[in-house]
Parts: structure tokens; C-alpha cells; sequence
């Protein structure tokens, strides 16, 4: 097993004259919870999406648990779940028909997909919902089930868009207690967000886009401690750094 869940060296993606990720290079542990931060249009979905191959990279290396996404892309879309930041669940099935219609794509048996659709639906507490029209949930009830769906095929890393973007306090909270508890069974966690203290709630290591460059990098402990020399021990909180880095 890799060392390394993901692995990206100088990557590049332009589209015509604009440049959406610049020469952008990072690693993610195997079992990290790693954050992606950034203000909008700096080149956090676009990362993603090349990642789990629904975007072309124009250059540069991607490699998903020791496989180069070049030449082993169907094996990288197995090892992944994937949670988009547009809500794509299809409104005319119910909450359970969603899970299991999503198995058939991974061809997982319908005795196992019936056992995971019923642990995944108690673990993110939809369990009452099973039978209800994903048109009648509500926003914080759809983003569980996405991510619920993400992990119907038993991924070794989940990657998730600004999952609880536009989501009330309660529901945040609740996401990311469910992806604590992923993260400490194994699951290696790859995160965007512009929600700076979700960030600092959550993130074990992040990168920080500004303009389709990285900006800031490393151990999210690190970087809220002195990183730009302006003092002794001075401590700035994610959101000064932020702010800070997009003035720029």
C-alpha cells in the first residue's frame, strides 16, 4: 500500500487564456484529513475534479494510491468516493433506491448493497428517511446523503467539495462529526472549504490556493503559529491568514 494517498507534481490546467491551477504540487498522507482552502475561483474544484478524473489536467503527474491517473484512471474512480459540491442525487427515488441504484455502478452485489445501504443510512442518521423522496429532504438531510452515497463502494479516500457549504450550524456540526469518526477508522479525508474555522476544526495539513497557486502549505498547526516572521511566537488565527494571502 502507497505511503501516499494522493501525489501531485507540477500540475497545470488551463482553459484557453486563463489559468486555472498553476504548476500546483502537494502530497496527502494515507489517512490524513487534508483541507483544500481557498477563496472562490482559486482552483479548489478544479483540483478535485481532476483528481477523481471528471477534469483533464493540461500537464503535470496525478497519482491516486500508487496509480498514475494517465493510464489507471478506472482503477483510482474505484478507490474513491466522491462527494461534488452541486447536488447531484436523482429526486425521483427514494433515500434508500439512491444508495442502491449508486452500488450497481461498482457491480457490488445486491445482498452486500442492501447490508451497506442500511449501516450507511444509521450511521448518518437517515434511517426514518428511508423511504421519503430525496425532492422532500431538506439541504443538511441531501449533503448526508451524498456523502452517504460517496461511501457505498467502501473507499479508502472520500473526496468532498465544500460539503457543508450554505448548511445551518447544526448540520455543519453533524458533517463533521461524521467525518471525524470516518477519518479515525482509516479513511483518508480530502477536503475543500473557503469556512475558515471548519478548517481549523478539522484539517490535519492543508493547502492554501490563491489564483491557481499554492500560497501556503504544511501541518495546519504549523501554519497558525509564526509563519511570515512578524514577531516571536505570534499566532494568527486561519482567518488573518487568509485574508491576508487573497489581499495579495
Amino acid at each position: 500500500m502507497s505511503e501516499f494517498a494522493v501525489k501531485v507534481e507540477n500540475l497545470t490546467k488551463t482553459y484557453d487564456s486563463l489559468i486555472a491551477l498553476n504548476d500546483v504540487s502537494f502530497e496527502v498522507k494515507a489517512g490524513d484529513f487534508f483541507g483544500i482552502i481557498g477563496p472562490n475561483g482559486a482552483g479548489k474544484t478544479t483540483l478535485l475534479k481532476i483528481l477523481y478524473s471528471f477534469v483533464t489536467p493540461s500537464s503535470g503527474i496525478v497519482n491516486v494510491s500508487g496509480f498514475d491517473l494517465n493510464s489507471d484512471y478506472k482503477k483510482i474512480k474505484n478507490l474513491l468516493g466522491v462527494v461534488p459540491q452541486e447536488d447531484n442525487l436523482d429526486e425521483d427515488l427514494s433515500v434508500f433506491e439512491n444508495l442502491m441504484v449508486y452500488s450497481m455502478y461498482f457491480g457490488i452485489p445486491r445482498k452486500e448493497s442492501l447490508r451497506r445501504a442500511e449501516e450507511l443510512l444509521g450511521f448518518f442518521d437517515l434511517s426514518e428517511k428511508k423511504r421519503a423522496k430525496v425532492i422532500s429532504l431538506s439541504g443538511g438531510l441531501r449533503r448526508r446523503l451524498l456523502i452517504a452515497r460517496a461511501l457505498v463502494n467502501g473507499p479508502g479516500i472520500i473526496i468532498l467539495d465544500e460539503p457543508t457549504m450554505g448548511l445551518d450550524p447544526e448540520y455543519r456540526h453533524n458533517i463533521w462529526n461524521k467525518l471525524k469518526v470516518l477519518n479515525k477508522s482509516g479513511v483518508t479525508v480530502l477536503m475543500s472549504t473557503h469556512y475558515m474555522d471548519e478548517a481549523e476544526r478539522l484539517f490535519k495539513n492543508i493547502i492554501m490556493l490563491n489564483h491557481g497557486k499554492i500560497v501556503v502549505k504544511g501541518d495546519i498547526s504549523d501554519v497558525l503559529g509564526d509563519r511570515y516572521k512578524r514577531g516571536i511566537n505570534e499566532t494568527r488565527s486561519l482567518e488573518e491568514i487568509f485574508l491576508d494571502m487573497v489581499k495579495k
